[in-house]
């Protein structure tokens, strides 16, 4: 089943190069108001200089336009001092025409700037400044804006970071900012949204929604989606099973070095079906790639198919030992799980695998995966009751963090589970 991301600096998408941005600068021109056709057609006409590189011409035509108020050229000429083109980089200067351009309500430059200020690139770090300005451009639909600021309220600011006078950690609002950037087609946030449905976080669990979304993220070439709707194809998880739609769907996150992807097509290969020929040496071949990849499970698969290990530790077999470490029904494993989980030490940290409203919604997963490092719990957020799925039992953030690489298969669907540290939770088990 899918987990859910962590918004961290990790996750911060790199402030974009400038000659990424070229075609932008040519739409810059549809989000700004009262432009003359002569003012347009010079801005475009420096737009055609920058793209030959020939920067410092770019500027000369950009500076009178930015002088008249003209928040393209403004932003524009911010850009070429921020990252040294043709010019010295030059942070201040860079800042008073993102300034500018700001003032005047240019999305793209609120979108920017709010970035900058996340990440403290050239200027001080400052929570509050990136929320408004990011919360600004969303207003204005600008999709990577809209992003952006719904992964801000899921996670909340980082720690400790201007003494947590950013924005607060907020699921719901989190859920709608996804949604408004999914429904304008912005693909990462059509995945986001998946797996929110499929995980239950900030909104009602919904394995149709979740395909729903999936499907909408991967028809952009999301690789994250493609990935994950490939899983649900090879597992038959809210879908029909089928291998030859899995294996289309994996191999271009296969391509960019995701394990889970090579280590399903190894799979795939290694069982045929579904108009795919059972085919020993290519599932080694993805099953090494896999490994390469750093995924746990594909070491293993190699010694099966070479004949150095047994397959003794099968999924069934595996089930029955761990269906004897507690009792079967749902109320005495809550109450059992619960009593384990409070002798645990308050500053260990664990990974928070799934949530939702109602037992049956989780039910064939944690009736599924049973081990003494997995918690079914119930707990009480605000008024409400809700059930849990967590991993594992760290002493640090950092090796949490370090295990979610090596998870079991089954929760691997998404990458990134949510780190918690016991004293957090503990309160609110039930």
């Amino acid at each position: 089943m899918c987990s859910f991301n962590i918004f961290s600096a990790s996750h911060l998408p790199k402030i974009p190069s400038i000659s990424s941005l070229f075609i932008q600068f040519i739409c810059l021109m549809c989000l700004s108001l009262g432009f003359s056709s002569s003012a347009a057609g010079n801005y475009n006409k420096g737009a055609l200089y920058f793209a030959q590189g020939d920067y410092l011409t770019a500027l000369g035509i950009w500076a009178p336009l930015a002088k008249q108020g003209n928040p393209a050229a403004q932003y524009s000429i911010g850009l070429l001092y921020d990252q040294g083109k043709g010019v010295d980089k030059d942070s201040k200067r860079a800042l008073k025409y993102f300034q500018s351009a700001v003032e005047q309500n240019l999305p793209v430059a609120q979108y920017y700037l709010g970035m900058k200020y996340y990440a403290g690139l050239g200027v001080k770090k400052d929570a509050v400044k990136a929320r408004q300005l990011l919360e600004k451009a969303a207003q204005s639909d600008y999709l990577q804006a809209q992003f952006q600021l719904a992964n801000l309220y899921d996670k909340g600011y980082d720690r400790g970071y201007n003494k947590g006078k950013g924005a607060l950690q907020d699921s719901k609002l989190a859920t709608h900012w996804f949604t408004r950037a999914a429904e304008n087609g912005y693909g990462p946030a059509q995945h986001s949204l998946a797996t929110r449905f499929l995980t239950g976080r900030g909104t009602t669990l919904d394995l149709q929604q979740g395909i729903f979304w999936l499907k909408k993220a991967a028809e952009q070439r999301d690789s994250d989606a493609m990935r994950d709707l490939g899983f649900m194809y090879f597992e038959g998880m809210g879908v029909r099973k089928n291998f030859q739609q899995a294996h289309d769907l994996l191999l271009s996150p296969a391509e960019e070095g995701s394990g889970l992807a090579l280590f399903l097509l190894g799979e795939i290969y290694a069982v045929g079906g579904d108009g795919i020929k059972k085919n020993l040496p290519q599932a080694k071949k993805w099953f090494q790639l896999s490994q390469k990849a750093g995924y746990q499970d594909a070491q293993k698969r190699l010694q099966q198919l070479s004949g150095h290990a047994k397959p003794s530790n099968s999924p069934q077999k595996k089930q029955k030992k761990q269906q004897k470490l507690i009792p079967k029904s749902a109320d005495t494993r809550l109450t059992h799980d619960a009593l384990r989980f409070k002798q645990l030490d308050d500053n260990y940290y664990l990974l928070q695998i799934l949530t939702a409203t109602h037992y049956r919604s989780i039910s064939k997963l944690t009736d599924q995966y049973i081990d003494e490092v997995t918690y079914f719990l119930k707990i009480k957020k605000n008024k409400d009751e809700l059930f849990i799925l967590t991993y594992g039992y760290y002493q640090s953030y950092d090796e949490a963090k370090k295990a979610i690489t090596l998870l079991p298969k089954i929760f691997q669907l998404k990458s990134k589970p949510w780190i918690r540290q016991v004293k957090h939770l503990k309160p609110s088990v039930l």
